[in-house]
């Protein structure tokens, strides 16, 4: 499906409104970036669901909480050995399928040309600056910028709607960086720019990387309408809100947890033991969704808030294996 086959498509704002579900089909990837937050969740322990598991135990049921829209998930998802029969399988059931990758495996056109004819509605390439060897230290990945700038032009040739995934930190502001991805973008022809603002969690969880609010203020004016998004749907014209706090979507884990999203470590139960609907509809009856949302701050990520972190900070005291159990007693404490 393409983004133009949506009943009353008029812009990305109304895809937007699509709900959907992350799934993280696999750990493994070939490049080691600085923000990565993956690591926090493999195990050696535990059993990564099965691609049948994720068919029958996640594809199958997505119709039941009326989500229409699938993220294949890393890692990096393209790595994952039936990732086009995952991407053909959703696309079967009717549903829109999405993909944030690192470009790698696109750079090489007969496998962009796969990935089209398995439906794909959209996807998503990482660029972390404009300049090459900037990117590839980010990435840690020699090679990576060219490949990831191969993979976006073969998807704009193949008429794969794609577009450009960012992290915007302190020093691609202070660089200028940030904008020159912009124009990167238009020069290119994406339909579309992500950007990410650091959020405390993986090789990030100890270091105050977050931006101040006059960096945020920066940040936002280069926002543009319909093209430029802080996340996905807030393009400078609406403020910017949590998407799984708003039940857009949720996050599913290489194990089969179930959690309001990949930054989030908390697990509300796992589709190998519950029916999927179950799970969900639990989830967002619990005091962590309807916590008054005047406690977070709306124009960050909920990892970088000091209420959600001192409550998942006593959650960790338990365990040390991510995500967590979530504890309706800590997070509707007012301690």
């Amino acid at each position: 499906m393409q983004l133009e086959e949506l009943e009353g498509y008029q812009g990305i704002k109304k895809f937007a409104e699509v709900k959907g579900v992350m799934i993280m089909i696999t750990s493994g990837c070939d490049c080691l970036c600085q923000h990565c937050g993956i690591a926090l969740y493999k195990s050696k322990e535990r059993e990564e669901l099965s691609t049948i598991e994720i068919k029958e135990r996640i594809l199958d049921r997505l119709s039941d909480i009326g989500f229409k829209m699938v993220c294949l998930f890393g890692g990096e998802p393209t790595l994952h050995k039936d990732f086009l029969e995952l991407l053909q399988y959703a696309t079967k059931k009717g549903l829109y399928t999405r993909f944030d990758t690192n470009g790698h495996k696109l750079a090489d056109i007969d496998f962009a040309k796969e990935i089209k004819d398995a439906g794909i509605t959209f996807l998503l390439v990482s660029i972390d600056s404009a300049d090459a060897e900037t990117h590839d230290r980010f990435r840690g990945f020699k090679g990576s910028w060219s490949k990831a700038i191969q993979a976006i032009r073969n998807c704009v040739k193949l008429g794969i709607p794609v577009g450009i995934s960012t992290v915007v930190t302190k020093q691609s502001l202070k660089k200028g960086d940030f904008k020159k991805i912009i124009q990167l973008g238009k020069d290119l022809g994406v339909f579309k720019i992500r950007a990410l603002t650091p959020i405390m969690i993986g090789r990030w969880y100890q270091q105050d990387i977050k931006l101040s609010e006059e960096e945020k203020k920066e940040f936002f004016s280069l926002l543009e309408p319909n093209f430029v998004f802080w996340e996905e749907w807030c393009d400078g014209t609406v403020p910017f809100v949590c998407c799984s706090i708003t039940r857009w979507f949720f996050f599913i884990s290489l194990y089969g947890d179930v959690q309001p999203c990949c930054y989030i470590p908390l697990s509300f139960g796992n589709v190998r033991n519950e029916n999927l609907k179950d799970i969900v509809e639990r989830m967002w009856s619990t005091s962590y969704f309807s916590i008054e949302r005047a406690n977070i701050n709306r124009c960050d990520c909920p990892m970088n808030d000091s209420y959600i972190r001192e409550r998942l900070k006593k959650m960790f005291e338990k365990t040390k294996v991510f995500p967590v159990e979530y504890d309706e007693k800590i997070f509707n404490s007012k301690g």
